[in-house]
C-alpha cells in the first residue's frame, strides 16, 4: 500500500511540473491577463505583477529546456 502511495504522489508530481513547465499553458495565461487588464477586470499594478511572474516562468522554461534539451 504504501508503495503505491508513493507511486501516486510521484505521478501527480510529474504532472503538477508538466503543467508548470508548459509554455502554451503560460502564454494562454499571459493572454487571459491582458484580456483581463483591457475588460477593466484588475489594474496596470496588478497587471504587473502578474505579467512578471508569468515571464519568469517563462524563462525558466527556456532554461530548463535548453540545459536539457526537453522539458
Amino acid at each position: 500500500m504504501i508503495g503505491f502511495v508513493g507511486w501516486v504522489l510521484r505521478r501527480v508530481l510529474t504532472e503538477a511540473e508538466r503543467l508548470y513547465y508548459d509554455p502554451s499553458l503560460v502564454q494562454g495565461e499571459l493572454k487571459a491577463l491582458e484580456e483581463e487588464l483591457a475588460a477593466g477586470r484588475i489594474g496596470e499594478e496588478e497587471f504587473d505583477r502578474r505579467e512578471d511572474a508569468l515571464l519568469d516562468r517563462l524563462d525558466a522554461i527556456r532554461r530548463r529546456t535548453d540545459g536539457s534539451g526537453a522539458i
